[in-house]
């Protein structure tokens, strides 16, 4: 694992501020997708309320989802409607440069659709569209995006799949495998104490298993990073 250890949570949302800006500032369009979770809302409320909003070119950014529940935009699960109220309503971005998964569709036809949208937008590199960056989270069962152990297949050759929650059944779309390890860059995001214990376990004991989807998948092309804070790296010296 390519370790970053933060010594404070505000250290580490402002080292992503920092790479949202110089992504910005580069000549070409960037194409990023974002995680759910608790981590993002921390990293949204950082960025609309800090000058970061008015320092990164927002203009040069598009804005893509790892993932996303069955849910209406409204639903507060929902990830896009998360980022929206927090951050997109907040800064000067336009309406084109976001491409949100329409969870409330149908989620095979939606998962078809996502897939020609990102065909469309994101260039291809051996066949398959590159993202220029994909931050991730990882579930304390070693999931990341929607991508569960046990019921991932990593050499699927689709864009992106319909899953399920294995405990509440509930159903999401997420970018496959294949799509994510071919971005240019990924960042794993953990925060707090209660992702201690899977974090360790990548570490040391499954890094490349597919026993968890956030330890087999990284970057074929480029660079993968976890960016950890104290409490999500304190067991990685035992």
């Amino acid at each position: 694992m390519n370790n970053i250890i933060f010594d404070s949570t505000r250290l580490l949302l402002d080292k992503l501020a920092q790479d949202f800006l110089l992504f910005s500032q580069k000549d070409k369009p960037s194409h990023i997708s974002l995680s759910g979770g608790t981590t993002p809302i921390q990293l949204f409320t950082f960025l609309a309320d800090s000058d970061y909003a008015q320092r990164i070119n927002w203009q040069k950014l598009h804005f893509w989802w790892g993932d996303e529940r069955c849910v209406p935009d409204c639903d507060p699960e929902s990830n896009y409607g998360q980022c929206k109220q927090l951050l997109f309503d907040k800064i000067n971005i336009p309406t084109e440069n976001i491409h949100p998964i329409h969870g409330a569709s149908e989620p095979q036809q939606e998962a078809l659709r996502y897939a020609q949208e990102i065909r469309s937008h994101v260039d291809s590199v051996n066949g398959i569209p590159q993202f220029d960056w994909i931050i991730l989270g990882v579930g304390n069962d070693g999931h990341t995006a929607s991508l569960f152990p046990g019921l991932t297949n990593f050499d699927d050759a689709q864009l992106t799949v319909v899953a399920t929650q294995p405990q509440s059944g509930q159903l999401r779309i997420s970018k496959t495998a294949a799509l994510i390890e071919n971005s240019k860059r990924i960042t794993y995001l953990a925060l707090g104490e209660n992702k201690a214990d899977i974090i360790h376990k990548i570490a040391h004991q499954a890094v490349g298993s597919e026993d968890y989807p956030a330890a087999k998948i990284s970057s074929k092309a480029g660079l993968t990073q976890w960016y950890l804070d104290q409490g999500s790296a304190k067991l990685l010296a035992q």
